[in-house]
């Protein structure tokens, strides 16, 4: 059945296989560009290349300053700061949550003949050591590597990729032979891999917004609601808490923060 689906899969490699049919593709630029218009016109501004330095609270708000000299103040700091929340909580006073952002490298490779991708599923192995997708007229793949890096601008690995193009061979009749493009992302986690989203519970008016791993694309409508809610002191979304959800699941002083359970 596997190569019924995916017929690129080597005949006689699968010894099982499970399929999922209700996964659905996003456009995640234009997700992504309705977030920021949206913004924008509940009059929000995105300020660029402004990495905070120095920061305080005074009078009931805070004060934070950027590397260029600019100064912004507000009443409460949301830290979405990606694989730098930890930095900038240590700036700001809180403790760290233990974020650890992972290497992810991500390449194209051409469909062995044009027009070959159609609708063919995304694939994944089962231990985790590769995925591939058709995107247009080729074929995204991945190591689904998760390297320890300190924040920054992760660069692809070539051995990974090397890898994964070892076993992508092994597995499909792909016969990938060389990388069109490649890029690689940080995916932040805790020890227990899930987000943290709360008021700091040593700083006042700090509050988590962090550790969305790679899925932050795909949870933010949920997520965001969560946190909206949480920091305007509100109750959770009803459909939210009904799967189960609880503030103390993402808060930033859970036990599993530093136990992993």
């Amino acid at each position: 059945m596997a190569e019924e689906i995916n017929p690129y899969l080597r005949p006689g490699y699968t010894q099982l296989a499970t399929v999922d049919l209700t996964p659905m593709e996003l456009d995640v630029h234009g997700l992504h560009q309705g977030y920021v218009r949206g913004l924008r016109r509940r009059g929000g501004t995105i300020v660029k290349s402004a990495g905070i330095v120095s920061g305080a609270r005074r009078h009931g708000r805070w004060a934070l300053r950027d590397s260029s000299g600019r100064v912004f103040e507000a009443a409460t700091v949301i830290n979405a700061a990606g694989a730098w929340c930890d930095e900038l909580a240590h700036l700001l006073g809180a403790r760290p949550v233990g974020i650890q952002p992972l290497r992810r490298t991500a390449f194209m490779a051409s469909a062995p003949r044009p027009n070959a991708t159609g609708s063919l599923p995304m694939t994944l192995d089962a231990s985790d050591a590769f995925y591939f997708k058709p995107d247009g007229a080729q074929f995204l793949c991945s190591p689904a590597d998760e390297t320890p890096q300190p924040p920054g601008d992760p660069r692809p690995d070539e051995l990974e990729m090397a890898r994964a193009i070892g076993m992508i061979n092994e597995a499909t009749t792909l016969g990938i032979r060389s990388v069109n493009s490649a890029w690689a992302g940080l995916r932040s986690f805790t020890a227990d891999r899930t987000p943290v989203v709360g008021a700091d519970p040593g700083v006042e008016d700090f509050f988590w917004y962090a550790a969305q791993g790679g899925y932050g694309i795909q949870m933010a409508p949920a997520l965001a609601r969560t946190g909206a809610a949480l920091a305007t002191g509100a109750a959770l979304p009803d459909d939210l808490a009904a799967r189960g959800l609880t503030a103390a699941m993402l808060a930033p002083g859970r036990d599993s923060l530093h136990t992993g359970q």
